[in-house]
């Protein structure tokens, strides 16, 4: 027997997250932007397509569950065959795929089968270990698929590093969505005007322009201010500019080119596992097309052979040797650079995600150490310290060569 099901026709906002193919789709949406909505006709569509699999509808409790369980029953009564009604809830569609609605904070178990699509809801009230420990296993063997939205709360979250995986080339199986309550075209603008001025602006960023808010050990402060401008490409007889800094394996090497008149981006490259040989390659490139651009380069370690390979080139650099000192004193530099919105830069999302989960912390020392979570990659955050060094310090009193 054949059933035609009409799913509902998405307002514009929702359109991307639908058409996108990736296997993870991650989503930050402001309030009543209506991700539940677009979360369960994914959820229809999935269970429907393929037959006699499992499915999970995974939020943080049973009352959330039951939002996205009535909707179905509501809106696909025909294409149900069985349904259970207590926790933990269940519907099983006509093809045979099953739904199971899954509530992580009440204790439901979240181990089982493998699940060949599934939906969590409110991500950000979900605990790190139930995600790494229990959900992620759970889709590895089909391997199965997730849609995964919440309003963005905590930086350094497994939904926070989800998301930024989304923005990163370097993880295609990841897609991910910001959507701002504005998108939703059916919420009259006077409402989020009245939450603009009514609301703390940390609390209407977070919960209307679903920005993860930079946390009280945040190094930077008002990172979007200075994203702005499209990159450039060079104009004869300006000044341009270059931070690197240097990785071969794990980490990335990352090059900034800045116009000193403008202190803007106009230019960058970003990579790994690549030859020493081809990185200067690559440095040389940037170099030569900005006008024999000075380059500041980080000379720690691996840093210095590398230095001596681009002076022998004859390109004009100078080498920054890392230490607790030096470093604090470069970061700090960037850090008042961007409050001041004395740099500025393109939308560049791995640039921006590492911006935001930069950090320090006091040592029992007493000394500040910055750098980025555990796992978590900062070679963005250090090229650009360094072409804003090389650029807003005319004599730099920390470089050594």
């Amino acid at each position: 027997m054949k059933i035609r099901i009409k799913l509902y026709t998405p307002h514009e906002g929702q359109i991307p997250l639908h058409q996108s193919e990736a296997r993870f789709r991650v989503a930050t949406c402001g309030r009543r932007f209506g991700k539940t909505y677009a979360a369960v006709n994914e959820m229809v569509e999935e269970a429907l397509k393929v037959p006699d699999q499992m499915t999970w509808w995974v939020a943080p409790t049973h009352q959330q569950c039951q939002i996205a369980y009535r909707l179905m029953k509501r809106h696909f009564e025909k294409a149900i065959t069985r349904k259970k009604e207590s926790p933990p809830m269940e519907i099983q569609w006509i093809n045979g795929t099953i739904t199971q609605f899954k509530a992580a904070k009440a204790g439901d178990n979240l181990r089982g089968e493998g699940v060949h699509f599934m939906v969590i809801d409110e991500a950000q009230d979900i605990k790190d270990e139930d995600w790494q420990a229990s959900i992620r296993p759970t889709l590895s063997d089909k391997p199965g698929r997730a849609v995964i939205i919440g309003t963005p709360k905590r930086v350094g979250h497994w939904f926070h590093q989800m998301f930024t995986r989304g923005r990163d080339p370097e993880w295609p199986d990841y897609e991910s969505f910001h959507f701002t309550t504005e998108s939703n075209p059916y919420i009259p603008r006077s409402e989020i005007e009245e939450a603009r001025r009514s609301l703390p602006e940390r609390i209407f960023r977070q919960e209307y322009m679903a920005e993860f808010v930079e946390g009280e050990s945040a190094v930077f402060r008002g990172i979007q201010n200075c994203v702005k401008g499209d990159f450039e490409e060079p104009i004869p007889g300006k000044t341009y500019r270059i931070g690197w800094d240097v990785a071969k394996h794990q980490d990335y090497s990352v090059m900034f080119v800045m116009r000193e008149d403008t202190r803007h981006i106009v230019a960058w490259d970003r990579f790994n596992q690549v030859d020493w040989e081809i990185q200067v390659n690559r440095l040389e490139s940037l170099y030569r097309k900005y006008n024999s651009a000075p380059v500041l380069i980080d000379s720690t370690g691996v840093g210095d052979p590398i230095y001596e390979m681009i002076r022998r080139r004859g390109i004009k650099s100078e080498g920054y040797k890392f230490n607790n000192t030096t470093k604090e004193q470069l970061i700090n530099r960037l850090s008042v650079a961007i409050e001041r919105q004395e740099i500025s830069f393109p939308e560049i999302p791995v640039l921006f995600d590492e911006l935001v989960m930069f950090e320090y912390e006091i040592t029992k020392g007493g000394s500040v150490r910055y750098g980025a979570p555990e796992g978590k990659h900062d070679d963005c955050v250090i090229a650009l310290a360094l072409a804003a060094w090389n650029t807003l310090n005319k004599t730099p009193v920390q470089i050594f060569i």
